[in-house]
Protein backbone atom coordinates (compact mmCIF):
# COMPACT_ATOMS: atom_id res chain seq x y z
CA UNK A 1 0.00 0.00 0.00
CA UNK A 2 1.44 3.33 -1.06
CA UNK A 3 0.73 6.36 1.10
CA UNK A 4 2.81 9.04 -0.60
CA UNK A 5 -0.10 11.47 -0.74
CA UNK A 6 -0.99 13.94 1.97
CA UNK A 7 -4.24 12.10 2.63
CA UNK A 8 -4.31 8.30 2.97
CA UNK A 9 -7.60 6.39 3.03
CA UNK A 10 -8.09 5.14 6.57
CA UNK A 11 -10.83 2.77 5.44
CA UNK A 12 -8.57 0.71 3.17
CA UNK A 13 -8.29 -2.98 4.02
CA UNK A 14 -6.44 -5.74 2.18
CA UNK A 15 -8.89 -7.68 0.03
CA UNK A 16 -9.46 -9.49 -3.23
CA UNK A 17 -12.06 -8.86 -5.95
CA UNK A 18 -15.52 -8.51 -4.37
CA UNK A 19 -19.10 -8.32 -5.57
CA UNK A 20 -20.68 -4.86 -6.00
CA UNK A 21 -22.67 -5.17 -2.74
CA UNK A 22 -19.55 -6.29 -0.83
CA UNK A 23 -17.51 -3.41 -2.24
CA UNK A 24 -20.26 -0.87 -1.52
CA UNK A 25 -20.69 -2.20 2.03
CA UNK A 26 -17.10 -1.13 2.78
CA UNK A 27 -17.89 2.52 1.99
CA UNK A 28 -18.82 4.23 5.28
CA UNK A 29 -21.93 6.00 3.92
CA UNK A 30 -23.36 2.62 2.84
CA UNK A 31 -22.34 0.61 5.92
CA UNK A 32 -25.80 0.81 7.53
CA UNK A 33 -27.54 -0.66 4.48
CA UNK A 34 -28.79 -4.24 4.57
CA UNK A 35 -28.17 -6.87 1.89
CA UNK A 36 -31.42 -6.09 0.07
CA UNK A 37 -30.71 -2.35 0.05
CA UNK A 38 -27.18 -2.95 -1.23
CA UNK A 39 -28.55 -5.10 -4.07
CA UNK A 40 -30.99 -2.29 -4.95
CA UNK A 41 -28.14 0.23 -4.89
CA UNK A 42 -25.97 -2.08 -7.02
CA UNK A 43 -28.63 -2.02 -9.74
CA UNK A 44 -28.41 1.79 -9.93
CA UNK A 45 -24.65 2.29 -10.00
CA UNK A 46 -22.54 2.44 -13.15
CA UNK A 47 -19.28 0.70 -13.98
CA UNK A 48 -16.75 2.86 -15.78
CA UNK A 49 -13.32 1.93 -17.09
CA UNK A 50 -10.44 4.38 -17.47
CA UNK A 51 -7.09 4.06 -19.22
CA UNK A 52 -3.83 4.95 -17.53
CA UNK A 53 -3.51 8.77 -17.15
CA UNK A 54 -7.15 9.35 -18.19
CA UNK A 55 -8.93 12.13 -16.30
CA UNK A 56 -11.96 11.05 -14.28
CA UNK A 57 -12.85 14.62 -13.33
CA UNK A 58 -11.05 17.93 -13.07
CA UNK A 59 -10.64 20.39 -10.25
CA UNK A 60 -13.25 23.18 -10.33
CA UNK A 61 -15.69 21.39 -12.66
CA UNK A 62 -19.21 20.75 -11.32
CA UNK A 63 -19.46 17.65 -9.15
CA UNK A 64 -21.86 14.98 -10.35
CA UNK A 65 -21.28 12.04 -8.01
CA UNK A 66 -18.89 9.70 -6.31
CA UNK A 67 -16.70 6.78 -7.31
CA UNK A 68 -15.50 3.55 -5.71
CA UNK A 69 -12.35 1.93 -7.09
CA UNK A 70 -13.02 -1.69 -8.13
CA UNK A 71 -9.58 -2.28 -9.64
CA UNK A 72 -6.54 -0.27 -10.61
CA UNK A 73 -5.54 2.97 -8.99
CA UNK A 74 -6.53 6.65 -8.95
CA UNK A 75 -4.46 9.70 -8.06
CA UNK A 76 -6.12 12.72 -6.47
CA UNK A 77 -4.24 15.89 -7.47
CA UNK A 78 -4.43 19.56 -6.64
CA UNK A 79 -3.86 21.96 -9.55
CA UNK A 80 -3.13 19.16 -12.04
CA UNK A 81 -2.28 21.64 -14.81
CA UNK A 82 0.65 23.16 -12.94
CA UNK A 83 4.22 22.05 -13.57
CA UNK A 84 4.28 20.34 -10.20
CA UNK A 85 0.76 19.27 -9.08
CA UNK A 86 0.35 18.29 -5.44
CA UNK A 87 -0.48 14.60 -4.96
CA UNK A 88 -3.15 14.43 -2.26
CA UNK A 89 -3.90 10.69 -2.33
CA UNK A 90 -3.21 7.47 -4.19
CA UNK A 91 -6.35 5.36 -4.09
CA UNK A 92 -6.61 1.62 -4.70
CA UNK A 93 -9.34 -1.04 -4.95
CA UNK A 94 -11.94 -0.50 -2.22
CA UNK A 95 -11.23 3.23 -1.83
CA UNK A 96 -13.84 5.89 -2.65
CA UNK A 97 -13.80 9.57 -3.57
CA UNK A 98 -16.05 12.45 -4.65
CA UNK A 99 -18.81 11.60 -2.18
CA UNK A 100 -19.66 15.23 -1.37
CA UNK A 101 -20.96 15.65 -4.94
CA UNK A 102 -23.93 13.44 -4.01
CA UNK A 103 -25.28 16.13 -1.69
CA UNK A 104 -24.96 19.13 -3.94
CA UNK A 105 -23.59 20.44 -7.15
CA UNK A 106 -20.51 22.26 -5.89
CA UNK A 107 -17.19 22.37 -7.68
CA UNK A 108 -14.68 19.55 -7.48
CA UNK A 109 -11.94 20.49 -5.03
CA UNK A 110 -9.29 18.36 -6.78
CA UNK A 111 -8.61 16.38 -9.94
CA UNK A 112 -8.97 12.59 -10.14
CA UNK A 113 -6.83 10.76 -12.70
CA UNK A 114 -6.42 7.03 -13.33
CA UNK A 115 -2.88 6.04 -12.36
CA UNK A 116 -3.26 2.80 -14.30
CA UNK A 117 -6.01 1.01 -16.18
CA UNK A 118 -8.88 1.15 -13.68
CA UNK A 119 -12.47 0.05 -13.20
CA UNK A 120 -14.68 2.27 -11.03
CA UNK A 121 -18.22 2.19 -9.70
CA UNK A 122 -19.95 5.52 -10.27
CA UNK A 123 -22.91 6.63 -8.14
CA UNK A 124 -24.27 9.97 -9.29
CA UNK A 125 -26.66 12.58 -7.93
CA UNK A 126 -29.48 11.57 -10.36
CA UNK A 127 -29.07 7.95 -9.17
CA UNK A 128 -29.56 9.10 -5.57
CA UNK A 129 -32.67 11.06 -6.57
CA UNK A 130 -34.06 7.98 -8.36
CA UNK A 131 -33.30 5.81 -5.33
CA UNK A 132 -35.04 8.29 -3.02
CA UNK A 133 -38.14 8.15 -5.24
CA UNK A 134 -38.22 4.35 -5.37
CA UNK A 135 -36.95 3.56 -1.85
CA UNK A 136 -37.14 6.70 0.33
CA UNK A 137 -35.81 5.00 3.46
CA UNK A 138 -32.70 3.71 1.70
CA UNK A 139 -32.10 7.09 0.07
CA UNK A 140 -32.47 8.83 3.42
CA UNK A 141 -29.95 6.46 5.09
CA UNK A 142 -27.41 7.12 2.32
CA UNK A 143 -27.95 10.88 2.55
CA UNK A 144 -27.56 10.82 6.33
CA UNK A 145 -24.54 8.55 6.05
CA UNK A 146 -22.81 10.89 3.61
CA UNK A 147 -23.56 13.92 5.77
CA UNK A 148 -21.95 12.23 8.79
CA UNK A 149 -18.71 11.31 7.00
Amino acid sequence: MQTDGIWANIFRLGHTRETFPDTLRRVPMFKELGDRELRTLSALVHTRTYKSDELIFMEKEPGAGMYVVLSGGVDILLDHESEKPLLLAQLEAGDFFGEMALLGEGERSATARARESSELIGFFHPDLIELMGLHPGTGARITLGSAQE
